[in-house]
C-alpha cells in the first residue's frame, strides 16, 4: 500500500496536472506528499562554445536563467503549500541547487511513487517536450514514475504493455501494490511476431491481475512492427486513463521516450503513464 508521494514541481500544464493528481491521491488516501523544486545548475552553468564577447554574454544569460529559475522555485513552493492548505493536507517541501536527477533520486528514497509532468524543468524555462530531467529519471529512478499529460484524461481503463521481461513484471507488481486504479478494468497488451508467445505473456500478466481482483481483457498481438507503435495506436484509440509499462523489450522504451515520431507517447502523452525501468 502506498504511503508517500514525491511530486516534482514545474510551471507547465502537465506539472499542474501532476500537482493536482498527487494532492488528490494524498487527500483521498490519507498519504504523505513531498514536493521537490529547484534550480538545474548543471544546465545553467554548462560551458558554451567560445566567441568574441562570449564570456560576458554567457554570464548575462546564466544570471537571467538562474534568477528566473529561483523565482519560479519560490513561487511554485508557495503555490503548493497554499494548495495543500486548501485541501487539508500537511505538505513537506524540498529544494535543491545542482543536479535535478540526483536530487530527485535522493528524495525518492522516502517515497513509493514519483509524480511529474512530462515536460517539467528546473531551468527557468516553462517546459520542454520530454525534458532531460524526466528522461534521465525514467532510466535510473529507484521508484516507479507516474508521468502526467497536459490535460487530465477522462476516467477510463488501464492498458498494461507487457513483454514478460523483469522490468515489465516489476512495473505490473508495483502498479498493483500501489493500488490507485484498483477498481478499473485492465487491458493487457503483448506484442510479438510469435502470436502464441504474445498470448502466453498476456495470459501470465492477466492471471496475476485477476489474483488481485482486477477485471482483465487480454490482447495478444502478433506483429513485426515495433511494440512502441502498436501500443501507441492501441492507447490512442481506446479510452485509456493510464498506461502501465516497464522497459518494453530492448528497443521499446527508447522508442517510446525518444522516438523519431513527433507524437511519441512520452512527448505528448494522452494518458497517465506509470513506468518502471
Amino acid at each position: 500500500m502506498m504511503k508517500h508521494i514525491l511530486l516534482l514541481l514545474g510551471e507547465s500544464s502537465s506539472s499542474a496536472v501532476a500537482s493536482a493528481h498527487a494532492r488528490r491521491l494524498a487527500r483521498e488516501s490519507g498519504i504523505g506528499i513531498t514536493a521537490l523544486s529547484g534550480v538545474d545548475e548543471i544546465f545553467i552553468e554548462a560551458p558554451m562554445p567560445g566567441t568574441i564577447g562570449g564570456a560576458a554574454y554567457r554570464a548575462q544569460m546564466e544570471g537571467g536563467l538562474k534568477a528566473r529559475a529561483e523565482k519560479a522555485q519560490q513561487q511554485l513552493t508557495e503555490n503548493f503549500i497554499n494548495d495543500c492548505t486548501g485541501d487539508g493536507i500537511a505538505p513537506t517541501t524540498l529544494s535543491f541547487h545542482g543536479d535535478p536527477v540526483e536530487a530527485a533520486r535522493a528524495a525518492s528514497a522516502g517515497c513509493d511513487l514519483i509524480v511529474a509532468g512530462h515536460d517539467v524543468t528546473f531551468r527557468g524555462l516553462r517546459s520542454e517536450s520530454t525534458s532531460d530531467a524526466v528522461s534521465q529519471l525514467l532510466r535510473t529512478a529507484p521508484r516507479p514514475v507516474l508521468i502526467c499529460p497536459d490535460h487530465v484524461p477522462p476516467e477510463g481503463d488501464v492498458l498494461v504493455a507487457y513483454d514478460g521481461s523483469v522490468p515489465a513484471m516489476r512495473a505490473l507488481q508495483l502498479f498493483v501494490l500501489i493500488g490507485s486504479w484498483s477498481g478499473r478494468r485492465v487491458h493487457v497488451s503483448s506484442v510479438d511476431p510469435d502470436g502464441d508467445l504474445a498470448g502466453r505473456r498476456a495470459g501470465m500478466a492477466a492471471s496475476y491481475l485477476r489474483l488481485h481482483g482486477y477485471e482483465v481483457d487480454e490482447h495478444p498481438i502478433a506483429s513485426t512492427a515495433p511494440p512502441a507503435e502498436v501500443i501507441e495506436i492501441q492507447a490512442a484509440h481506446s479510452r485509456i486513463e493510464v498506461l502501465v509499462m516497464g522497459a518494453y523489450g530492448h528497443r521499446g522504451l527508447k522508442e517510446l521516450l525518444f522516438g523519431s515520431t513527433t507524437q511519441s507517447i512520452m512527448g505528448t502523452p494522452r494518458s497517465f503513464v506509470f513506468l518502471y525501468h
